[in-house]
């Protein structure tokens, strides 16, 4: 199904309206887990014709390898067409460091201001390890007062989290709550962990939005995977990836599958479309290394998926989380161990 007119949401009380599909760069900076990387002329190409369809939504990160510098050099020209959002990827939060980590994102963007300016992991979530590390009062003061100041000294026009569970949240003051517009978070039918836990519902209250990432659970919901085989790489520290998760998974792909069949889409139009019609989602971030991807994402906003379509997909998902551990990462946590164990996965 191929892209028609783009749709956008308001970035919770900014006035700001982004696109409901966005390019999330991980891949624009990583070679060998994900492939290899593609040229510069290919994302340029991905990012004009993402422009010239109405993506103005662009999620990137320091922590993204080479994504920054890759940004820099395809939106020269294009900056004002650009919602852009980056992340401070250090455990540190005090102004100072976050002055330094925000300076470093500008030069490499070749910009002088970031729109979105996330928190990356609070820091009991590091990515790749397994130690706890828990925030403390006074990270959650730090956080708040620097993002302020980086606003009102204009490197910055509004701030958000990523990767915040519930827990994390309550800690905020309610001036700081009011402060956040989003929480970037994997969110897709094989990853609802935070509508369980109530973390969609508090952000609702508080007027804070979604940026959906892995909203295609690293390409599980494509329907490319038949339970055979999975490639040796990143995914394998992916829960999803491995058993007793993986097979249940695969029986919602085969309704995903069912339901593009019907509308006449790609079984990945039909998950990105489920998840920007959620009403927590802002925007879903797409991973995209082709200019085939982009393609393909851009269709999902016209996928015409009836109330009876919706409520099938919501069955299949709460099916597969049904009975499942609450607290799981996608990819790490202070309690990765224990949740590993009760699900029987050794990675």
């Amino acid at each position: 199904m191929k892209g028609g007119k783009m749709q956008y949401k308001e970035l919770p009380g900014t006035g700001v309206k982004v696109s409901k599909v966005a390019i999330g760069t991980w891949q624009f900076g990583h070679e060998g887990a994900w492939g290899e990387l593609s040229s510069l002329d290919e994302y340029q190409r991905i990012v004009d014709y993402a422009i010239e369809k109405g993506v103005n939504l662009i999620d990137t990160a320091k922590a993204y390898g080479k994504a920054e510098e890759v940004l820099g050099e395809v939106l020269q020209g294009k900056r004002d067409k650009i919602v852009l959002a980056t992340k401070l990827s250090t455990q540190k939060y005090d102004y100072d460091t976050a002055r330094s980590e925000v300076e470093g994102s500008l030069e490499r963007l070749r910009t002088d201001y970031i729109d979105l300016y996330q928190i990356h992991w609070p820091k009991m979530n590091i990515p790749g390890t397994w130690h706890k590390a828990d925030m403390e009062k006074k990270d959650y003061e730090d956080i708040f007062t620097s993002m302020m100041r980086l606003k009102e000294e204009g490197l910055i026009r509004f701030a958000g989290v990523s990767n915040f569970r519930l827990h994390h949240l309550r800690e905020f003051s309610e001036e700081a709550l009011d402060f956040l517009v989003t929480n970037q978070v994997p969110y897709s039918l094989l990853w609802r962990f935070y509508d369980v836990e109530g973390v969609s519902d508090f952000c609702m209250r508080k007027n804070i939005g979604f940026l959906a990432y892995s909203p295609l659970a690293q390409g599980l919901l494509t329907g490319r995977f038949t339970g055979e085989d999975v490639k040796e790489n990143v995914r394998r520290a992916n829960l999803l990836f491995n058993e007793p998760l993986y097979s249940r998974a695969l029986k919602v792909v085969d309704v995903v599958k069912e339901v593009a069949e019907e509308v006449g889409a790609t079984p990945a139009q039909v998950a990105l479309k489920w998840a920007m019609e959620r009403d927590i989602v802002v925007s879903v971030l797409c991973g995209v290394r082709k200019l085939r991807h982009i393609e393909d994402n851009v269709g999902a906003v016209d996928v015409p998926l009836t109330e009876e379509h919706m409520e099938r997909l919501e069955r299949a998902s709460m099916e597969f989380h049904e009975g499942l551990p609450h607290g799981i990462e996608l990819w790490t946590g202070d309690n990765r161990r224990e949740v590993l164990e009760q699900l029987g996965i050794k990675l």
